[in-house]
C-alpha cells in the first residue's frame, strides 16, 4: 500500500510499534532537529530495525551501526568538486530487533557495492539488491515495513518479493503512482 502524503502529516494518528521494521532515505537537507522528529517518530512505530540512509555529512543521531552503500562513479554535481560515491545506512535496533542472515556474514565487511541495474525515473532510486538484503537480514516472512519516503518503491518491490507487508507513504503523486505500478509487476 502507499499512500499520498508528507510523512509525520500521515503517522500521527497511527497506533504505536506497528511495524517490524523501517527502511527510508529521507531527504538529505532535514535540519539536525528535523532528524531527531523523524527518527523519535520512527521509534514510536517500531520497535524493530529501523534503517536509514544518508548522505556522510548528515548528522543523525548515532545508531548501533554504520553501513555504507558504494554508488557507481558518476559525473552528476561534480562541479569543481569531488564525486559522492558512498551514502551511509544508519541501523537503529530496538528491542524486538531481528537478525537473520542468510550465509556466513562474519566475513562479510559493513560495505556494499550494489547497483542500480533497472533505473526508473526516480533520481535517488536504492539498488533493489541492497534493499532485498537489508529486508532478509532484518525481517521474517509476513513482517510489516514501513518506508515513509518511499520514492519510487524499491523498498515496496523488494518486500514483497520476500514476502514481507509494506506500507510507503510519498508526498509526489508522480511517485506514488510508479511506485505503485512497480508493485504490481
Amino acid at each position: 500500500m502507499i499512500i499520498q502524503g508528507e510523512a509525520l502529516d500521515v503517522t500521527a494518528s497511527w497506533d504505536s510499534e506497528i511495524f517490524e521494521a523501517i527502511i527510508t532515505d529521507p531527504p538529505y537537507d532535514l535540519t539536525p532537529d528535523q532528524m531527531k522528529t523523524y527518527l523519535a517518530e520512527f521509534r514510536r512505530l517500531s520497535t524493530g530495525t529501523i534503517i536509514i540512509f544518508a548522505a556522510p555529512e548528515n548528522q543523525w543521531p548515532a545508531s548501533d551501526q554504520y553501513l555504507f552503500w558504494t554508488k557507481p562513479i558518476s559525473t552528476k554535481n561534480t562541479s569543481k568538486r569531488y564525486s559522492r560515491f558512498v551514502e551511509v545506512i544508519h541501523v537503529y535496533t530496538g528491542p524486538t530487533a531481528q537478525w537473520f542472515p542468510k550465509r556466513n556474514w562474519a566475513n562479510y565487511v559493513n560495505v556494499f557495492p550494489d547497483f542500480v541495474e533497472a533505473k526508473t525515473e526516480h533520481p535517488y532510486q536504492k539498488p533493489l539488491s541492497l534493499m532485498e538484503r537489508l529486508i532478509l537480514n532484518h525481517t521474517s516472512p509476513n513482517d510489516s515495513i514501513l518506508d515513509p519516503f518511499c520514492g519510487s518503491g524499491t523498498t515496496g518491490v523488494a518486500a514483497v518479493r520476500a514476502g514481507r507487508n509494506f506500507t510507503g507513504i510519498e508526498k509526489e503523486k508522480e511517485y506514488v503512482e510508479l511506485a505503485q505500478q512497480r508493485m504490481m509487476k
